[in-house]
């Protein structure tokens, strides 16, 4: 019994670590559950399979379009689709025999769509309700006289899906902070264990020094959830500074035992025995930081309850812009992106006529989807790859469990409920994972409708080629942003965010959330040039290790300063004046357009990049003054990068 208890323990903790406060896996649920609800009422109501295709509709896209956005938002979204749906719906019952209108009718949509992604999350989610109601259309073949029936069946969509997330399965954002509390402790204990391991492997320990890498990551995207998710106020800031100073002793610890792991292999004793004290002491600090920061999250100021929300957690999590400026790269990037999505869309149109008169709709989803949450022509030629690479394996897939099935309408029903979990469930840099899952349902659908063929699904492969193709070419031809000059907006808002820091003379909170929250979406932005099939991936591996460095080092700092400013010794001020006088050369560099020409000659990931820093002794102000000095040279290095060697971002 007890065996099992510890098993089902440490597989609440994997859960828990991989999906950080349960967010995806309580979407996927709510989605299940919603079109488990519908199937069900949708059967009793002996409706044809046609309609229970419809009803499944609303529980899909909710959880697609709205995920884990605040109750209220959801709220909005859901009030908004019901009539937009409708009116859809009708639109695309109405075109249906007109096919040259229903294709320009699907066009401008495209446009709106994508438009309408300026106004934030409840626009991209209006947009997608849209797009998605009149896809239904032309996959259905509504006719107007199937109206009634289709309402009925999305009206029950919609109703179960209210039941499901607004009751059965509602999450408020105090028990969403309660996991994310959960798993930010798996998080610390994996990086302990994580750590021992590389000083146990010492120099053969390669292999777990890159997974201690991956557990730090996540320890950090979890704090930044966390982060996001409290509200403003004196008890919340605490709190965030307790999770900042967990958070640099965890990235210490993982630094000291990657430094130590060589010096207890083949090293003297004394060598040995100060690696290893290093390493005890960086675990109790560590563990003073997180019993200070369970304090501080658990203090009366913290928990002061107003009805059954907690203080602060019932503000939004981070959705969108911050600043001006990033309000103003939102509105330029969805209007570009709107018409570089409704001209991909009017060639798919054509080229999908060409191929299929009667599914040629595949192709301009495709055209469509590719332009979802990218930015750059890279981004979409990559979403493109893995939307076609999940195509074709999920094609392989649907058509052996097809084959299993058969006729079996309610084994097709459980395998579509599983591949909606796996979709919701799959982490979202895993995109050609999702479209498989989307792949293998809509494989299901066909089973139930009775239109099933190995034809059908090879078409739907070279649909989606197709819309993969217009969606490149429209990316780079119409209105092109490359990755460099994506990337380079992105990278101006690091620098600017690590200039704002409170510890180089700036009025950013001391939690410097803003830096980690501006790196992560650099991160996103440079995917195409890490990619692991770009042979130059190494030189954008070298500036984001770069920047990590300094963000280690800013969050270092804003941990160990118990004021605004640095100490008061000469030589600190000196090199603090040198980093502003850096970041602000950087930035105008970065303003006139230039990209960084960072040599590849150190292919150290971050944490080996640190770990080799040299070894400092003393007390606070000692350690203040190191952090300055690897800062002071890390900006330094990137101002070099950028006046060298130039390259104009186009």
């Amino acid at each position: 019994m007890r065996t099992q208890l510890r098993r089902a323990a440490h597989a609440w903790g994997r859960l828990a670590a991989g999906d950080p406060g349960l967010v995806r896996t309580t979407t996927a649920l709510r989605a299940v559950a919603g079109i488990a609800l519908t199937l069900a009422v949708s059967s009793f109501m002996d409706l044809p399979a046609a309609f229970l295709v419809a009803g499944c509709f609303a529980p899909f896209t909710v959880a697609l379009a709205v995920g884990d956005s605040p109750a209220r938002d959801q709220v909005f979204v859901v009030g908004a689709a019901v009539p937009l749906v409708s009116a859809v719906l009708i639109a695309g019952g109405a075109l249906a025999p007109f096919r040259v209108a229903a294709e320009a009718a699907f066009v401008l949509l495209i446009f709106w769509a994508v438009y309408v992604r300026r106004y934030g999350p409840r626009g991209q989610a209006l947009g997608i309700f849209a797009f998605m109601a009149y896809f239904l259309t032309q996959f259905l073949d509504v006719r107007l006289s199937q109206l009634p029936g289709l309402y009925a069946a999305v009206g029950v969509g919609f109703a179960a899906e209210a039941l499901v997330g607004f009751g059965l399965l509602r999450v408020t954002p105090a028990r969403t902070l309660r996991r994310l509390w959960s798993a930010f402790d798996v998080h610390l204990e994996h990086v302990v264990l994580g750590a021992t391991a590389v000083v146990r492997a010492g120099r053969d320990g390669t292999r777990r020094t890159r997974s201690l890498e991956h557990r730090i990551a996540r320890l950090h995207r979890s704090a930044l959830m966390i982060a996001d998710l409290l509200g403003r106020g004196c008890a919340a800031d605490s709190v965030r500074q307790g999770i900042v100073r967990a958070d640099v002793a965890a990235q210490r610890l993982a630094v000291l035992a990657v430094r130590s792991a060589p010096a207890l292999t083949g090293t003297t004793r004394d060598r040995a025995s100060s690696a290893l004290l290093d390493v005890r002491h960086a675990i109790g600090e560590l563990t003073r930081a997180a019993d200070e920061l369970r304090s501080a999250a658990d203090a009366p100021s913290y928990r002061r309850r107003a009805g059954d929300q907690w203080f602060g957690a019932d503000a939004p999590s981070y959705r969108g812009p911050r600043t001006t400026g990033a309000a103003h790269r939102l509105r330029r990037v969805a209007t570009r992106q709107a018409v570089q999505a409704a001209a991909a869309a009017a060639i798919a149109v054509v080229i999908g006529e060409l191929s299929s008169s009667a599914h040629w709709y595949w192709a301009v989803l495709t055209a469509w989807v590719v332009f979802v949450n990218t930015e750059s022509s890279g981004e979409v030629l990559v979403q493109g790859f893995q939307r076609l690479l999940g195509t074709v394996l999920g094609v392989a897939c649907g058509l052996s469990i097809a084959v299993v099935a058969g006729g079996d309408l309610p084994l097709a029903l459980s395998v579509s409920l599983v591949c909606v979990l796996g979709i919701f469930r799959t982490p979202p840099n895993a995109y050609w994972a999702v479209t498989f899952f989307i792949t293998c349902m809509i494989a299901m659908a066909f089973v139930l409708l009775g239109t099933f063929s190995a034809e059908l699904l090879a078409l739907r492969v070279r649909e989606t080629a197709l819309g993969v193709l217009c969606g490149v070419l429209a990316g780079a031809l119409v209105l092109p942003t490359t990755v460099r000059r994506a990337g380079g907006e992105r990278l101006i808002e690091v620098l600017r965010a690590l200039r704002r820091t409170r510890t180089l003379g700036g009025d950013a909170p001391l939690d410097a959330h803003e830096l980690d929250r501006a790196l992560e979406d650099l991160r996103g932005a440079l995917r195409p040039l890490t990619h692991p099939l770009n042979p130059r991936r190494a030189r954008a591996r070298h500036l984001l290790a770069l920047l990590e460095s300094c963000a280690y080092h800013a969050r270092s700092l804003a941990a160990v300063s118990a004021v605004a400013q640095p100490g008061e010794a000469g030589c600190e001020v000196r090199a603090v004046e040198r980093i502003r006088a850096n970041l602000d050369q950087a930035i105008r560099l970065l303003e006139a357009g230039e990209w960084p020409a960072i040599s590849c000659h150190d292919d150290r990931r971050t944490l080996a990049r640190l770990a080799a820093d040299r070894r400092w002794r003393g007390d606070r102000t000692t350690r203040e003054l190191f952090h300055v000095d690897r800062l002071d040279q890390a900006t330094a290095e990137l101002a070099r990068s950028l006046t060298g060697g130039l390259r104009v971002m186009t």
